[in-house]
């Protein structure tokens, strides 16, 4: 990747993760909940996908997955009136599995460090 698509994709996760938390009324979409983790946008700028971290239950993950890139083409458009490109990136809203993955090692880490202390004052 290079440095002008970081760029573009910082920018646009800056920009999308305030329209979702502003300016979405989709009662599916519930922005507490809803963060903007990551983008990766392709090198020709035309595509951007979006990786999306939702707390909550399973089902309410996949729900506000599924309002999302229901909503795209609207959070696309609030887009490009803030960001000024020649070609505004396609959104692709994608769950991010790398944000879960690091809430497990966590607590797998917080659990094992409960035991050790359960283990010395035993002892």
């Amino acid at each position: 990747m290079s440095r002008r698509t970081e760029r573009i994709g910082r920018l646009i996760q800056q920009t999308v993760g305030e329209i979702i938390l502003e300016r979405i009324s989709d009662p599916r979409i519930d922005p507490a909940r809803v963060s903007v983790t990551r983008v990766e946008v392709v090198e020709d700028l035309n595509r951007a996908k979006v990786y999306c971290s939702v707390l909550g239950s399973q089902s309410q993950q996949r729900t506000a997955m599924r309002a999302l890139q229901h909503a795209a083409g609207h959070i696309q458009e609030l887009m490009m009136r803030q960001i000024r490109l020649r070609f505004t990136p396609i959104l692709e809203f994608v769950a991010d599995e790398r944000f879960k993955k690091s809430l497990a090692t966590l607590a797998a880490i917080q659990q094992a460090m409960e035991e050790l202390r359960q283990q010395e004052q035993a002892e």
